[in-house]
């Protein structure tokens, strides 16, 4: 009973939300995302409007899509080729911040339960049921009214619903792109150091904390604990030379790839066997707390103490589940990627700063520096 009249309470909301009514009925706000145009209909007696595929744009809107899936192209790869080519997106040259936006954008994906599955894990409010996740339609992300974060940055706290017209691109190419756009981001907000292509990385096997490059007079730099430099709260892991770690962790990486151990590189993630198993486990917590909440109608205090309490548990296995697949995911790595890897290995005196940091990344969980020994936790 609780959960329908929620379940109305947010319909309504996408609903107002999304459209505006007007002497002539309901009528859809705003341009239409670039690929669609939008075509009359009647829906339920109500004359609305619906998004339909514009071919032109659509297969720019696919091309798209296909380019940045893969590992090696950049935001700026995909503006300077347009940009050669001439194409204008509504009457403009295609930017940045417009190409993040379409490729975050849920409109084009052909939803299914992969799509679900990634929206629920990020706290998004689905308001339309897992059956309506077809793999032919595309959603709607509406901006949360309590939501304290922009919808394209933060999923959580916002609205998803099921449109009622078909995506252009499949669920593995999107979540592919926006998982990259991710983890992207990530290692931008990391990107702070430029001394050493192991910041990030690097921690005093003491104290855990991040070890900082320091130039000396000398010109030579040496690691130390940012905590013994905030407090001297930590013994740090004594004079040890940056340059002496970085020979030590390539050596390291060149062992690691000759001795033929890779990771499991699989083409789709989520063919991976333990990622099938967590979401089965995911899917039966789901099912679970669903039959608790509708036994909640009617029951006693006592009754309603065990449900609260067992839904509290399983949602605690349930976020437990969910950063188990966060870990999984970030040691995923393709086949294209782990050649880049191999490659950048064997020209490593010629390749820039930021390759050997995506080969560090792909290879190297972390680093712990004691004095006079490094240890390495490899992410295969």
């Amino acid at each position: 009973m609780f959960a329908q009249l929620e379940c109305e309470t947010i319909q309504k909301r996408v609903s107002d939300a999304y459209y505006s009514r007007s002497q002539k009925g309901f009528r859809m706000g705003g341009k239409p995302p670039y690929g669609y145009r939008l075509e009359e209909i009647l829906m339920e007696g109500i004359h609305t409007k619906k998004l339909v595929e514009e071919p032109g744009e659509a297969a720019i809107v696919r091309e798209i899509f296909d380019m940045y899936e893969q590992p090696d192209t950049s935001y700026g790869d995909i503006t300077r080729y347009y940009a050669e080519k001439g194409v204008q997106f509504y009457g403009k040259e295609l930017i940045r911040s417009m190409l993040a936006q379409l490729l975050r954008n849920p409109v084009y994906v052909r939803a299914d339960m992969d799509v679900y599955r990634f929206f629920r894990s990020h706290g998004t409010n689905i308001v339309s049921s897992p059956e309506q996740f077809d793999g032919i339609h595309g959603c709607y992300l509406y901006q949360g009214r309590d939501a304290q974060t922009d919808k394209l940055q933060n999923l959580k706290g916002h609205m998803l619903v099921v449109a009622p017209h078909e995506g252009l691109v499949s669920s593995e190419q999107w979540l592919n792109c926006r998982i990259k756009l991710m983890r992207n981001k990530t290692i931008q907000a990391n990107r702070k150091a430029v001394n050493t292509w192991l910041a990030g990385k690097v921690k005093c096997g003491n104290c855990g904390y991040a070890l900082m490059s320091i130039k000396i007079q000398s010109g030579k730099q040496y690691l130390r604990c940012t905590k013994r430099l905030n407090n001297k709260a930590c013994p740090g892991c004594g004079k040890v030379y940056t340059e002496d770690v970085e020979n030590y962790v390539y050596k390291e990486m060149v062992r690691k790839l000759r001795e033929g151990q890779s990771p499991a590189a699989y083409t789709k993630l989520k063919e991976n066997p333990q990622v099938k198993q967590i979401y089965r486990e995911i899917e039966e917590m789901e099912k679970e707390i669903s039959l608790l909440v509708d036994s909640l109608a009617g029951a006693g205090e006592t009754l309603t103490d065990y449900i609260n309490q067992r839904v509290e548990e399983i949602d605690q296995m349930h976020q437990l589940k969910l950063e188990k697949l966060s870990v999984l995911a970030e040691n995923h790595a393709t086949p294209e990627q782990m050649e880049k890897v191999a490659s950048n290995i064997s020209l490593w005196g010629e390749i820039d700063f930021e390759e050997k940091r995506f080969t560090v990344d792909k290879m190297i969980r972390s680093l712990k520096v004691f004095p006079g020994l490094v240890q390495i936790q490899w992410k295969f």
